[in-house]
């Protein structure tokens, strides 16, 4: 039976192979090391033992060995200098690997190189040492997920605003209809959320298992006209009319009822839109994301 493990990088359209056996090189160690825990703790001042409000992790050191052997048929310098394009401070490429697991899933980081190292000793073998740095400590599935929950129309469904190709729109629903987001992984979902107009005072509610409540909210003044849209990042806390960073939303939330959403896994949580008309059978919240692990 054929163990399956794979390990690569790419970069603005680039890739290269950490293990090729073909070319003659082979990773001998992949660590994926451990996230750091950002401990926030205090003494207690009358008594024993410490007060402790430590809750999120820090980055993880990433390490890669492999060897490039001249007897597999490997130009061993050529495979060593190979990830030079990789391997800059200032570059962020992405890490996939596939470890043998059901399913064989692949995950992803996105790294900073922080080491690239490798020893000219001999004729017959080169030992290539990577090293990355994860700033954020979770893998994540490639996959992007997406539930939608429509409005529902005011009036007649349809649309009466003019098209102006190429626009592509997401599929539209006469009533209103509520989705359901539930991650098979291990970090709990910031989503991102776009929603569609025509729409006044939208309100997306996350309504967890447990009856708690994340609404991203907008003022009653705010309006979202016929073929537009307003992408709110909850994990970078931004909010976007037309996806234009010009045309920053935050000033229009309702800061008096909105909490950026953290969402547990495992479990069903309800995706609702609100808001006042007009609305029509286009109108609605697109929420995407992708499953974290730890490993």
């Amino acid at each position: 039976m054929t163990c399956v493990r794979r390990v690569w990088l790419t970069l603005d359209g680039s890739s290269i192979e950490l293990h090729d056996e073909a070319a003659g090189y082979f990773v001998t160690s992949f660590d994926l090391g451990s996230p750091d825990v950002r401990e926030v703790t205090s003494n207690r001042p009358d008594a024993d033992g410490i007060d402790d409000r430590t809750r999120y992790l820090g980055g993880r050191l990433i390490s890669v060995d492999l060897s490039a052997i001249s007897d597999a048929g490997a130009q061993i310098d050529a495979v060593a200098a190979s990830f030079g394009p990789f391997m800059l401070p200032r570059l962020r490429p992405l890490l996939h690997y596939v470890l043998d697991r059901p399913g064989a899933p692949e995950r992803v980081l996105t790294v900073r190189p922080h080491a690239y190292a490798f020893k000219v000793d001999d004729d017959h073998q080169r030992d290539v040492q990577l090293q990355f740095v994860a700033a954020d400590p979770s893998a994540y599935d490639p996959t992007t997920q997406q539930v939608i929950a429509w409005s529902g129309a005011s009036s007649t469904p349809g649309r009466t605003y003019p098209l102006h190709p190429p626009r592509t729109y997401p599929p539209g629903g006469g009533s209103p209809t509520t989705g359901i987001l539930r991650s098979a992984g291990d970090v709990p979902v910031q989503p991102f959320v776009r929603i569609f107009g025509p729409i006044t005072q939208p309100v997306v509610t996350f309504t967890l298992p447990d009856g708690r409540t994340f609404r991203i909210a907008f003022l009653a003044s705010f309006t979202i006209g016929p073929g537009a849209w307003c992408d709110v990042d909850t994990r970078a806390k931004t909010a976007y009319y037309n996806s234009d960073p010009t045309q920053n939303m935050l000033a229009r939330l309702d800061w008096s009822v909105t909490s950026w959403p953290v969402l547990p896994v495992h479990v069903d949580n309800r995706v609702t839109l609100t808001g006042a008309a007009p609305t029509t059978g286009v109108t609605q919240a697109v929420v995407t994301w992708q499953d974290g692990y730890l490993s």
